[in-house]
């Protein structure tokens, strides 16, 4: 420990479950000589420097980053021509660049037709014409104000015509020698796999190349999305928030946002994980934006409006506030800074509920990997010889538990928590 200087943790902003234990376990133990530097575009410098005491040093580096114009859902409308269905609609009419109608049951775009009784149509050359990136003049000839079609466009669900609609106007759009990629985010696998169809049913025909981008894929699938597209053709990556701020990809001129992600979540009155899509965080769409303009200047379209926007909170909530604490309690209690009284959690810049530190003392307790005994009203745990073995276990307590039973050879990993003993 002698031999180190300085410890640097980098994107503290995405609040991390194991970036907070490790913040608080640095906090305890830190010997005077240790610098820590904590690290983010994004972050809350003011919470983090009161967290670490009034006399925190603050340093803020400039960085370059090429300029990146910013299009709401206003913009895209009148970009693309695009009319959403009134609610509670379904039948409509479009017109695809080639004079066929298509109408419910034909329609490449089910979910997003124009009602029977709207006469609104879209100008064929609205998803033909070619103009400069970044132009938003009026595409297409519709009396509907965009103001009303903003209001029809539903903020939970995604409206995957509407994305493919866009995504071939920028196709359109761009020339020929232009070599820039157009980077997708949305919430999840099954959306991806939905986006994909949705785009190929809409630009067929067009140079392009979708690529999928998530944690499921194998590296080797993954490292496809820095490929360089051939001459005229585009790339179009359909990612998860992994690409927020885990990797660059060089090529990338374009970002289109659904603004959504999806947060573990769990219920500690009925024991139950839950994964929420919802709307992200204002940090986390800032983080997304600078992809378009890590090398070049760049655009990104938010598929929501500024007033949506303008509502979305600034940070995003801390893990350590929605997940099961069984696996952590348990790390902790292995590596003696939490004897279960909850006085080491309670040190946590964001500090879970007591109903969640119960929880997973309740669950714990029950699979056999801790003991309780009290000293007046206070409570202390320890762990039994079961709960010693499943610490090593870099899985939920449970899923260890199951695996012990059928007498499985479970051979114990030094997980990222277990490593924490050597700071």
């Amino acid at each position: 420990m002698d031999c180190i200087t300085t410890i640097v943790i980098d994107e503290v902003h995405e609040r991390h479950l194991d970036t907070d234990i490790l913040l608080a376990i640095l906090k305890e133990t830190r010997p005077k000589h240790l610098r820590v530097v904590l690290m983010s575009a994004t972050m809350d410098a003011n919470r983090f420097a009161a967290y670490w005491g009034n006399n925190t040093p603050r340093m803020h580096i400039p960085g370059f980053t090429h300029p990146v114009q910013d299009f709401t859902l206003e913009d895209v409308l009148s970009l693309t021509g695009y009319i959403p269905p009134k609610k509670g609609k379904k039948k409509a009419r479009f017109n695809n660049g080639n004079n066929k109608k298509f109408h419910r049951k034909k329609s490449a775009w089910n979910d997003s037709e124009l009602s029977e009784d709207d006469d609104e149509g879209v100008d064929p050359a609205a998803l033909t014409t070619s103009k400069p990136m970044g132009s938003l003049e009026e595409s297409a000839i519709s009396s509907v104000p965009i103001e009303e079609l903003v209001k029809r466009v539903n903020n939970s669900d995604i409206d995957y015509d509407m994305l493919a609609i866009l995504i071939h106007k920028l196709l359109k759009s761009k020339q020929r020698d232009d070599d820039g990629s157009v980077l997708v985010f949305l919430p999840g696998v099954p959306e991806i796999a939905k986006a994909k169809t949705a785009i190929l049913k809409i630009t067929a025909g067009e140079n392009m190349r979708i690529l999928p981008l998530h944690g499921g894929l194998t590296p080797q699938d993954q490292n496809r999305v820095f490929d360089s597209a051939n001459y005229g053709t585009t790339k179009v990556i359909l990612s998860t928030n992994v690409a927020e701020t885990s990797i660059t990809i060089p090529d990338c001129t374009i970002v289109v946002d659904t603004c959504k992600e999806k947060q573990s979540s769990y219920d500690p009155s009925n024991r139950m994980p839950l994964l929420i899509e919802k709307l992200a965080s204002r940090d986390s769409l800032k983080q997304r934006r600078g992809r378009a303009g890590r090398v070049r200047p760049g655009c990104c379209y938010k598929l929501i409006s500024s007033d949506t926007h303008s509502k979305l909170p600034q940070h995003g909530e801390p893990e350590i506030k929605r997940c099961a604490l069984d696996q952590t309690l348990l790390s902790l209690l292995f590596l003696g800074v939490e004897k279960g009284s909850g006085n080491f959690l309670s040190k946590l810049i964001d500090p879970p509920s007591e109903a969640a530190v119960d929880a997973a003392i309740y669950s714990l307790q029950k699979i056999g990997a801790i003991v309780l005994t009290y000293i007046g009203e206070e409570r202390l745990v320890n762990l039994t010889p079961l709960g010693q073995h499943l610490a090593g276990i870099p899985a939920p307590p449970s899923v260890g538990k199951s695996k012990y039973d059928e007498g499985a050879l479970i051979i114990p990993l030094i997980s990222s928590k277990i490593i924490l003993t050597f700071l």
